[in-house]
């Protein structure tokens, strides 16, 4: 087994935050159009901004943050999709809670929920998907 050391995790996890910053930006950015300009119901419009981060927080970060050890595209790609579902009834449960039940504003909901989300989705790819195998 490969042990990877504390400081090569913290390296990994400041990529991922300068490329889940990038795919932040998207988010918020797809969230407000869908609701406040398309007037899309506001979790309809978090799912929607979910995915389309999710796509190219996969695409950047697996180019510049993890390096691929699986053999198939597709497969990795059904890892990423599958922990990211996760993440997205992650994101969804914060959206509910913060605007229906805490009656906070959609957008300050959003960030919060982006941020919840990407610890959990670092975690699961930094520890399991793209985890060092000798």
């Amino acid at each position: 087994m490969s042990y990877k050391s504390p400081k090569a995790h913290w390296q990994r996890f400041l990529k991922y935050g300068i490329v889940g910053a990038s795919a932040a930006v998207i988010n918020l950015v797809v969230f407000a159009l869908c609701e406040k300009a398309l007037g899309i119901y506001y979790l309809l419009s978090s799912l929607i901004a979910f995915v389309l981060a999710t796509y190219w927080n996969f695409v950047l970060a697996r180019k510049f943050v993890f390096v691929s050890k699986h053999d198939s595209i597709l497969k990795e790609s059904l890892l990423i999709y599958l922990v990211s579902a996760v993440g997205a009834c992650i994101d969804t449960g914060v959206m509910y809670v913060g605007v229906d039940i805490c009656e906070l504003d959609s957008m300050l909901t959003k960030v919060l929920a982006i941020g919840v989300a990407f610890v959990f989705n670092f975690g699961l790819r930094n520890f399991v998907i793209y985890k060092e195998r000798v």
